[in-house]
């Protein structure tokens, strides 16, 4: 009997559902609270989990589709209805961007002091700001295609915010609502700053004018470097002694342009007896060269003298 008790009151232990994966999450520096699975791509993130940005935003990519940008420094959190269809976002403060299409269902993001309604059939495009004072702005960017539903969460008051509007509701009240200029989504990342150093600037060389070649000669030759002449002069001295070796003066006298215009007188020669006629030939021709000899000798010595 007490075990069929038991199997009884099995059968009677209402289902189990599993927690539904809301979808990846791409940060560098974001934590996550609850429930989540390592993936190879990202983090799956399940419902109730709650989303911390760091100093980068965080991209919560949803598993029906679209995604939800937590911006710097804000913490969201997320849950969903036991068959996924419907999506359930709070924030305390920080800054959202929505970008995802719905169905016929409807999501809802709560704040302290509000609660949206994002309704479907449409695709929702909508930027969140809530300050800790309670202001929060509501914005409508481009291509959304639902009309926000913003109502009090401690009052009846309630505002539509239009496709094309961006609305303040100031320390938590419908009443005194105001358009807003401002953007309420995520801000824009600070601009990295890098120091350049400039290149060195170089001269660039002037352009030759068309002109013909000698004037394009003349141009290089006034452009060309003045360099110093190259002729080597050398002061040496000379120092004749009239002592030494006399030179060989063959050569020289080779070269001399004798005077044949003044008459020589031949002296007749009277062999004596028992000589020869070449003896007295080769005699006359030795006078003759002396002869010649001499007057070479007295044109040198009154040149030195």
């Amino acid at each position: 009997m007490l075990a069929a008790a038991l199997c009884l009151a099995f059968l009677n232990i209402p289902p189990v559902y599993a927690q539904q994966n809301i979808g990846e999450l791409y940060a560098t520096d974001a934590s996550v609270k609850g429930s989540v699975i390592l993936a190879g791509s990202g983090t799956s993130v399940l419902s109730g989990s709650q989303i911390a940005a760091g100093t980068q935003t965080a991209t919560l990519k949803l598993e029906r589709g679209g995604s939800v940008l937590v911006c710097p420094g804000t913490s969201l959190t997320v849950s969903s209805s036991e068959n996924g269809r419907r999506l359930m976002f709070s924030v305390n403060a920080g800054n959202l961007e929505f970008d995802y299409p719905i169905g016929s269902s409807s999501d809802s993001l709560l704040t302290p002091d509000f609660r949206l309604l994002l309704p479907g059939p449409g695709r929702i495009h909508v930027a969140l700001r809530v300050s800790g004072n309670g202001d929060t702005c509501v914005q409508s960017l481009p291509m959304n295609g639902s009309a926000l539903l913003v109502s009090e969460a401690m009052g009846d008051e309630s505002y539509q915010v239009k496709q094309d509007e961006a609305v303040l509701f100031k320390a938590g009240h419908i009443q005194g609502a105001t358009r807003n200029s401002q953007s309420c989504g995520c801000p824009a990342p600070v601009p990295v700053q890098v120091a350049h150093t400039p290149p060195p600037e170089i001269p660039a060389p002037k352009p030759l004018p068309p002109t013909s070649g000698a004037a394009l000669a003349a141009a290089m030759d006034e452009s060309a470097p003045n360099l110093p002449d190259s002729h080597l002069a050398v002061d040496a001295p000379f120092v004749f002694h009239g002592n030494g070796v006399p030179p060989d003066m063959t050569e020289i006298v080779a070269r001399l342009k004798l005077d044949d215009s003044q008459i020589v007188p031949l002296q007749p020669v009277v062999l004596p007896p028992g000589k020869q006629k070449g003896e007295a030939v080769a005699s006359g021709q030795a006078d003759q060269k002396r002869g010649v000899f001499s007057r070479i000798s007295a044109f040198f010595a009154s040149i030195f003298h």
